[in-house]
Formats: structure tokens, C-alpha cells, sequence
């Protein structure tokens, strides 16, 4: 990944272009400061006026970057468009990140998930001289974009202190009752949907957000080598690499709001000493 240096500037591809001293200056970019596209439920009243008002969500963002490509020290104007030709190719599946830099990013750097969807250049007399001017469209089915910093909380369970003794009770801990929190702090203005990894031992795990008041709750025991892997933004479970949405016993799935949420583990031990249960949370902070 390039590292943004200059303001005004995008990365993809590992391909930096805008920014000062660049053989490729932006002149406009749409869609990335506005809302995305609306999908609205409403639906309409049949033989009466207005409408029934129903919910509304996001769609996908698409981004339009208008630059000039120049000659520059390393080549002319068509050998620096031809490698910006080879950076912006559609491709089959999946996005990239397309890193960007503004005055007002509050670190040092912003991504959006993106893929190519169209190129055009019009060959005309300022072609010929060296003055190159195109059109990039960008679409991005998560509209979000992300600060590039990468954020992480733990939840662990701690081994007990104090007095140890040599006898066994015919008692069993029931650990559940014993909810571990952390907080996951979302500085931007829009919901963000953490990963979290899972690692055993552990059974019948429920991880939540107590400040939306959701949770997840698996039925499954996990061992010490045992891995869960939770995506609440594709609703994705695996287990060991493994897809394992059966895994997913009840719930409702949760992302972290802007600002702080208490995201909390719970489970029972069994047999197994769960001292050694951690879950990680990774986020980066969202934005619309």
C-alpha cells in the first residue's frame, strides 16, 4: 500500500495520482463527499393519494474522478497514461481500497472498498499535446469510508489470584454468569461492523453489544485450537478457516455505532480452564 503524503490524492493499485508534483491532477471528484443513493421501501396507496412511507436504507456509492494526465521527468504524457491505464482494470470479484487524503481527514489517511466499473478518455487535440484529460467511476457496494487505522479490543478471561488448595469440590463454576467487557470506541459518524476472532477454549459462546442490546449466541465447544471468526458486517461465521454459519444457535447480529459500545463474551467452561479464552474486536472508524 502507497502511503499518502500530499493532500488531494488517491491511491490504488498501489498507484498514487493527484496530489502536488503529480503527472495526474484531479479536477473533480463526485460522490465520495455526498450520500450515497437511497433505497426507499415506500410503496404507493393504491387509488389514494401519497404514499406509504417505508424504510430507507443506503446503496452502493459510486465515485467519479475527473484528472488530467501530463509528461513529467520519467516520461511523456502517454507513457504516464498507459500505466494509469494498467492500474484502473475492472475486475471479476470483490473491491480494493481506494485510499485517499483530505484537509479534513482526521488521520492521516481514508479508504473506501472499491472496483473499477468505467475509463474514458477523450482523444482529441489536447490529447496530442500532451494534455490528457479522463473520467474514473469507482463503485463501492459498502457506501462507508474508513479511517485507515486499524483498531483493536480484547476480551479476555482472567486467571484467578490468591489462596490455592490441594483438594478438589465436588462444585461446578459456572462461568457464564461471569461477562467480560471492553469497549469499542467508533470516532466516526456512521455504524462500523467489527471482525471477531474467537479463540477457545470456550462453549456456547455469546458475544453482544450491550449498548444496542444485541447479541450473537453459538452453539458449538471450542477447544484450545479452535479459532471463530465472526464478520458482523457480511454476517459471515467460520470456524477454523471453515464456514460455520450453523454454528449460530440465536440473536440478532450488531455492529458499533459512532462512539462507544461495550461489547461483552460470555460462556461456560466445562471441563476446560477458559483462563485462556480471548476474543479480539478489530474495527476501523465509518463515516457516510
Amino acid at each position: 500500500m502507497t502511503t499518502l503524503t500530499q493532500v488531494y490524492s488517491f491511491s490504488f493499485n498501489d498507484q498514487t495520482f493527484g496530489g502536488a508534483g503529480s503527472p495526474y491532477q484531479i479536477l473533480s471528484v463526485d460522490g465520495l463527499e455526498s450520500l450515497p443513493g437511497i433505497r426507499s421501501q415506500d410503496d404507493n396507496r393504491g387509488y389514494a393519494d401519497g404514499m406509504f412511507s417505508g424504510r430507507d436504507f443506503l446503496s452502493g456509492r459510486t465515485i467519479s474522478i475527473i484528472f488530467n494526465t501530463f509528461g513529467d521527468d520519467l516520461g511523456s504524457a502517454q507513457t504516464n497514461y498507459n500505466t494509469i491505464q494498467r492500474t484502473l482494470l475492472p475486475q471479476t470479484s470483490g473491491t480494493t481500497p481506494l485510499y485517499f487524503k483530505f484537509p479534513n481527514s482526521p488521520t492521516s489517511e481514508q479508504f473506501v472498498n472499491a472496483r473499477v466499473r468505467a475509463l474514458r478518455t477523450s482523444v482529441d487535440p489536447n490529447y496530442t499535446y500532451g494534455y490528457i484529460t479522463s473520467q474514473v467511476d469507482f463503485f463501492c457496494p459498502d457506501p462507508s469510508y474508513y479511517n485507515n487505522n486499524l483498531q483493536t479490543a480484547t476480551l479476555a478471561y482472567l486467571a484467578p489470584t490468591g489462596r490455592t488448595y490441594n483438594r478438589v469440590y465436588n462444585l461446578v463454576y459456572d462461568p457464564s454468569t461471569n461477562t467480560i467487557t471492553t469497549t469499542v470506541n467508533n470516532i466516526g459518524w456512521a455504524t462500523t461492523y467489527p471482525t471477531i476472532t474467537l479463540v477457545g477454549p470456550i462453549i456456547d459462546p455469546v458475544l453482544g453489544n450491550t449498548t444496542t442490546g444485541n447479541s450473537l449466541t453459538f452453539n458449538c465447544t471450542l477447544i484450545s485450537t479452535d479459532t471463530l471468526v465472526v464478520d458482523l458486517y457480511n454476517k459471515l461465521i467460520t470456524l477454523n478457516g471453515v464456514s460455520a454459519r450453523n454454528l449460530l444457535q440465536s440473536g440478532t447480529w450488531f455492529g458499533a455505532p459512532p462512539g462507544e459500545s461495550i461489547f461483552t463474551l460470555s460462556g461456560q467452561a466445562g471441563s476446560q480452564t477458559i483462563n485462556q479464552t480471548l476474543a479480539t474486536i478489530a474495527w476501523y472508524s465509518a463515516y457516510i
